[in-house]
């Protein structure tokens, strides 16, 4: 049977911090992800990945693992919520192309220095959204956008940091 557990998984130690720093959103396509025993070792393809700063405590993902016995399916929905902070112009023309995309392919980095790519397979749509410019004087005056996948596998982890890690006609634009 293929799917034979392999190894034991002892507790980690505490040494783990929760949120996200960073995402990169690709304007563009990925022909080949290389992976070695579950890590992304090198991506290619054409484009450029946008650096989107992250204030601290405001961005996270997760990801639920759909199982259906009846069926013999198994599919991981992932979410990514991403807060913008101060509304403008260029943040909501921005946001106005990212929510009419299909396919949109996402790393982030979480802040244990860990990246990861979402939308590989069946890519990533922004599922929704808002807009806010608070009420109290200490409220956010932003954007809050939540993007959404259904893929075959788990978000992929990067062996190294993405720009180490891209290739094959691939840029990133820094903020």
């Amino acid at each position: 049977m293929a799917c034979n557990i392999t190894s034991a998984l002892p507790l980690d130690c505490m040494d783990s911090i929760g949120g996200l720093k960073t995402a990169y959103i690709l304007a563009g396509n990925l022909s080949t992800v290389s992976q070695t025993a579950g890590e992304i070792t090198a991506i290619a393809g054409t484009g450029t990945f946008y650096q989107f700063e992250l204030a601290k405590d405001t961005a996270f993902y997760s990801e639920a693992i759909t199982v259906s016995n009846v069926n013999g399916t198994v599919f991981y929905q992932g979410e990514l919520t991403i807060v913008l902070q101060k509304m403008s112009a260029e943040k909501r023309n921005q946001i106005l192309l990212l929510a009419q995309n299909r396919d949109l392919v996402i790393a982030f980095e979480d802040n244990n220095n860990t990246t990861y790519i979402a939308g590989l397979t069946r890519g990533m749509v922004m599922s929704s959204g808002t807009a806010a410019t608070g009420t109290a004087v200490g409220d956010l005056n932003g954007y809050t956008l939540v993007f959404q996948s259904q893929e075959p596998q788990s978000a992929g982890i990067l062996l190294d940091p993405l720009a180490d890690t891209i290739g094959g006609g691939l840029t990133i634009t820094l903020a």
